[in-house]
């Protein structure tokens, strides 16, 4: 197994279940990939992954498999999206007409989303993303352009997809918007958010247990052995690994240095996979913020380098000591990659700036007693339009050789549900080629 994110580790265990004898290597010094809670001065730092939803099914079975249900925490789930210097409550329910953030003609408009979602809802399968592939036609921004409206593309629809996963909605495909939207109102009393007592990175610590997980282990090569199996070439030398069968869940950017022998056909599909990126500013103070909502939404009319902003305080009183809180604070994706060369000192600057500008009571520095920045340049997947299609050319063809699997929420969905899934999917898939020591 390669990768010990959220995704490696749901195939491992799927695999030992199973009676496979695995090892799982990770190049990195932690396990959770991109679900990972760093602790500074007793607050919790989220550096990927900040909530869980109340529509992972397969994730909250998880956990009351692993026995963690009861340090599960339920988020408050109010959220709010900045217009013209006040920020708008934004319910992620059917409470949503009711909204003040834009008028009445606007809101008329999304019953033709709601229309397309009964009408488009057999292709809407969470656990089969390739299934959406006869509506990956059109990005969001133009499907919006033509059927709602501006004010809903960009107050409604953007901010959210900028604050989670820091895309824009030219870049992603209604294929997406449609799974999630059908997700997130498929449950009468709306969606649910959730954390974990210790951070999320509780839920990768539990999976990981039993398993035989060896950080600082960077896989360098594959190589098919003539025969039959694999050979896990390390960094650093020494004796590669030998196995029977392979679980590759890494980034897809990292697939084509891996195994170039794999050829073009096959490649196209990880080639074609882009990342979006951010930069996280943590900030622990010595007093509360306010508490009014969890999360902050920034539309790009109203800011160009924020996406969003969490308390953590709000999130959870677990998250932070007594009396202190943390203000997690993320750059917007297109920013983020217009200053990468910028050093951290003058982002952090630009960011802290920015927030006293557009919502002065949040700002955490006269009361800080630390701060953070983190770069996250692959900060998820994203799913343009065309990737439902590579996702379904993937799911009906041989793009795996035999005793070779791939897992990742490039794969699966840019969630941790969706990493999940496909870690045992590819897990299954192996097993159903016969596999002994992955």
């Amino acid at each position: 197994m390669i990768g010990a994110g959220v995704a490696g580790l749901a195939a491992a265990r799927r695999l030992r279940t199973y009676g496979a004898h695995v090892i799982v290597i990770e190049s990195g010094s932690v396990i959770g990939g991109r679900v990972c809670t760093l602790i500074e001065q007793g607050c919790q730092i989220e550096l990927g992954a900040e909530f869980l939803s109340s529509f992972y099914t397969r994730t909250l079975a998880l956990i009351d498999e692993l026995g963690i249900r009861r340090d599960l925490h339920r988020i408050p789930s109010s959220s709010a999206i900045l217009r013209d210097g006040r920020f708008y409550s934004l319910w992620p329910n059917v409470r949503i007409a009711f909204t003040q953030l834009v008028g009445s003609r606007h809101k008329l408009a999304l019953s033709y989303l709601l229309a397309s979602l009964l009408r488009h809802s057999p292709l809407l399968d969470l656990a089969a993303f390739q299934k959406a592939s006869p509506i990956d036609d059109a990005s969001v921004s133009d499907y919006a352009r033509a059927h709602l409206s501006e004010d809903l593309l960009e107050y409604v629809l953007q901010p959210p997809l900028a604050g989670i996963f820091y895309w824009t909605p030219e870049r992603t495909s209604r294929a997406l918007l449609m799974l999630v939207l059908r997700a997130g109102l498929s449950h009468p009393t709306g969606l649910k958010l959730f954390t974990m007592r210790q951070g999320l990175g509780q839920l990768p610590h539990a999976m990981a247990v039993s398993l035989d997980v060896r950080l600082g282990t960077r896989a360098c090569a594959v190589d098919r052995l003539p025969t039959g199996g694999y050979a896990v070439r390390l960094a650093g030398g020494g004796q590669p690994l030998v196995a029977d069968s392979v679980i590759c869940a890494t980034t897809a950017s990292v697939v084509p240095s891996l195994m170039p022998w794999l050829g073009a056909a096959r490649l196209a599909l990880f080639h074609g996979v882009r990342y979006s990126a951010t930069a996280l500013l943590s900030t622990g103070t010595r007093e509360r913020l306010p508490c009014d909502y969890y999360g902050l939404l920034f539309p790009r009319r109203e800011t160009a380098f924020l996406s969003s902003a969490t308390i953590q305080a709000v999130k959870s009183i677990s998250a932070v000591p007594c009396g202190r809180d943390t203000l997690a604070l993320h750059m917007s994706g297109p920013a983020m990659n217009a200053l990468r060369q910028c050093d951290d000192e003058t982002l952090t600057r630009l960011m802290i700036a920015e927030l006293r500008r557009l919502a002065p009571h949040y700002d955490p520095t006269p009361q800080a007693i630390f701060q953070r920045l983190f770069r996250c340049p692959e900060a998820l997947p994203e799913f343009d339009v065309g990737h439902f299609r590579r996702l379904q050319s993937f799911a009906s063809s041989d793009m795996e050789p035999p005793g070779l699997a791939f897992a990742g929420d490039y794969l699966g969905g840019p969630f941790v549900e969706g990493a999940i899934l496909s870690g045992e999917a590819a897990a299954a898939r192996v097993l159903r080629g016969r596999v002994s020591a992955p």
